[in-house]
């Protein structure tokens, strides 16, 4: 090799080198993000089955099948017996799928896998491909501890393994199965930039160090992780949500005025309205109360809100809309009418989903502002506004209520975030069995930011008490607010949760929930609030290693034991539930009584950094044995762990 083509070789490398390192930094934050990504996808892929979890599947992989085929109209029933599913929708005879967002983004994967069949069987890539993955994790880990030969070996020897005990035992994948499989890989890949997305807002506020640990706490100790493989919506949400929050705070940032931005502080906040209308796409409901949560916090704490800048927010919000209306013509005969409220055969698993509501529905109020519409308006001018109203009810009616469900029924609310349990009004949906956790039960950390708050909240009370104005401690929140960009991204956070809690909590508890999925965002919003929490942030870092001794006795020991008591006890699929809930309840109380304390002392610190360990414990727990033992379908992508799953006692 001459000279110059050596030069030519290495030039191309160097540019290629500052190709990818620039991708990583701009999608995934850096090293730190990619080791997050990659870690992430190596987890997740390890309980992921190609198979149908939840029948409302049934719709999005037969509408998946046809929009790979060229049409949003589906034509049969790939998977399944019929297409009268759950979620189909009916327009003029033809039937229609619903979350064309997620779709449409999942189509790569699918032309991606199909090529791959060409060189192996899919069994064996997806074995193939996790195994490149480990290698890339050790790779990846080394460097960012500084020892990058002894991770670069352990990531080859674990890799090489992986891929020859999963070799030794594959099965050949159906090639129908590839358009689930496609789904099910994107959801996967989203919930990994979900993960980095974490990592990179709180890694700007508290250190990398915090970033990884909260990313890696969402990932395999919250519902999260075990959304993660399955084929429905809940994965994208949870990626734009963060993505709005970690846009929101680089806007008030000053952190974006650095060499090397991507974007400026407009460009960050003109972002933040973009994802939203990009999530419109996924679930209108979802979106709009993301989208007034972030204009209640954007509005009075931006920097500027002259015409130029309102103009170019508005004008990405507008543009972000188009493949959401575009969608909406297509399917609906209307721009504004999703697929979701299209006519379907069986509200059956859309219980609480925003678009249930009857468009011509009241709020109350909107009888009487028509009645004055009437005697105010002319004639011409009355259809258009009453058209307009509706419109806005459908929109409001969700969150209306949801503020009534709370005060008339505080029951179901309970219900819901504390204790299930058997629930008549959902069992038989359920074949009777007790499968459905809530909040706590699924995931006790939360219990420790809800100690927090209400600790908080009694100790600004107990000042105001002692004789502050209330007017002065109220013009410091609010300038605290406006000058911190943490504050007011908290105060976000705080406003999503609420948003999309009113909007479900009017139909909660349903069926087929399993780890309260509707909430799902709880659990992201709550490892971000213990971050940010500085009591529970001082017990953690201060104990840091108490919590990570905690978490993995709880782990290596505790999943033993629920096996045990599993097999010992013959429980039935409801019965280890609940067992999973009693456990989880007991934790997530005795975590709250501790951590309730860290505002006025830090004497039981440690005690709070144990129990927040069992308490991720249990929440990893759950991950692995509903993985491997719980919830039997579908084939394994890991085929040694489909034999190993075997070996352990089913319920």
């Amino acid at each position: 090799m001459s000279l110059t083509t050596r030069e030519g070789w290495q030039a191309t490398r160097e540019r290629a080198s500052t190709l990818r390192a620039t991708a990583v930094r701009i999608l995934l934050g850096g090293q730190p993000g990619l080791v997050v990504f990659l870690g992430t996808l190596v987890f997740a892929g390890l309980s992921w089955r190609v198979g149908v979890f939840i029948t409302d599947t049934y719709t999005l992989a037969n509408a998946f099948a046809s929009l790979s085929e060229g049409g949003f109209a589906v034509e049969g029933a790939v998977y399944g017996d019929s297409l009268e599913t759950p979620g189909m929708g009916v327009r003029d005879g033809r039937y229609y799928g619903r979350n064309y967002g997620q779709l449409v983004v999942s189509l790569p994967a699918l032309w991606l896998l199909e090529a791959s069949t060409m060189v192996a069987d899919p069994g064996l890539v997806f074995a193939a491909g996790w195994s490149l993955l480990v290698v890339a994790l050790g790779r990846e880990a080394g460097r960012l501890v500084e020892r990058p030969a002894l991770g670069t070996s352990a990531g080859a020897v674990c890799g090489l393994v992986g891929f020859l005990g999963n070799a030794a035992v594959a099965r050949p994948l159906a090639d129908r199965m590839l358009a689930l499989a496609a789904m099910q890989l994107t959801a996967l890949v989203v919930t990994a930039l979900a993960a980095a997305t974490l990592y990179r807002l709180l890694a700007r506020i508290h250190g990398d160090r915090v970033g990884l640990v909260a990313a890696a706490v969402m990932v395999v100790a919250t519902p999260v992780g075990f959304w993660a493989s399955v084929p429905k919506r809940h994965a994208f949400t949870i990626a734009l949500v963060l993505s709005v929050w970690y846009a929101f705070y680089r806007s008030r940032s000053q952190s974006t005025a650095e060499t090397g931005s991507a974007l400026s502080p407009l460009g960050f906040r003109a972002l933040a309205y973009g994802l939203v209308g990009l999530t419109t796409w996924l679930h209108a409901g979802e979106a709009f109360g993301l989208f007034v949560a972030l204009v209640v916090v954007d509005l009075p704490t931006a920097p500027s809100n002259d015409r130029r800048s309102l103009a170019v927010v508005a004008a990405v919000f507008a543009l972000s809309l188009v493949p959401f209306l575009l969608t909406n013509a297509a399917v609906s005969g209307d721009p504004l009418r999703p697929p979701r409220m299209l006519e379907g055969f069986s509200e059956v698993g859309t219980s609480g989903e925003f678009g249930g509501a009857d468009p011509a529905s009241s709020t109350g109020a909107d009888g009487l502002v028509k009645s004055l519409t009437e005697l105010a308006l002319p004639p011409a001018f009355v259809g258009p506004v009453h058209a307009g109203i509706d419109r806005w009810s459908v929109l409001m009616s969700p969150f209306f209520r949801g503020t009534l469900r709370v005060v008339e029924n505080p029951e179901a609310v309970y219900r819901t975030v504390v204790r299930g349990g058997y629930i008549p009004g959902t069992a038989p949906e359920n074949n009777y069995e007790t499968t459905d956790l809530t909040v706590l039960e699924a995931g006790p950390l939360v219990a420790a930011v809800v100690a927090i708050g209400v600790s908080t909240l009694r100790r600004g009370v107990r000042g105001f008490r002692t004789g502050r104005p209330l007017s002065a401690s109220v013009r410091a929140a609010l300038d605290r607010w406006r000058t911190s960009s943490g504050t007011a991204t908290d105060v976000l956070v705080l406003l999503t949760a609420v948003s999309v809690f009113l909007l479900y909590v009017q139909k909660l508890p349903t069926h087929a929930q399993v780890t309260a999925r509707y909430l799902l965002v709880f659990y992201p919003a709550a490892v971000y609030g213990i971050v940010r929490s500085w009591p529970l942030r001082r017990a953690l870092t201060g104990h840091g290693r108490t919590a990570l001794w905690a978490w993995s006795g709880g782990v290596l020991l505790g999943a033993q034991l629920f096996v045990v008591v599993v097999a010992a006890g013959s429980l039935g699929l409801g019965e280890a539930f609940q067992v999973h809930a009693l456990a989880g309840l007991s934790v997530a109380l005795v975590l709250a009584l501790f951590a309730a304390t860290g505002p006025f002392t830090d004497s039981f610190d440690r005690l709070t950094a144990l129990f927040a360990g069992l308490a991720g414990a249990l929440g990893t727990d759950f991950l692995l044995l509903s993985g491997l033992v719980y919830f039997q379908y579908g084939q394994y992508v890991l085929p040694a762990l489909g034999e190993f799953a075997r070996l352990l006692p089913s319920v």
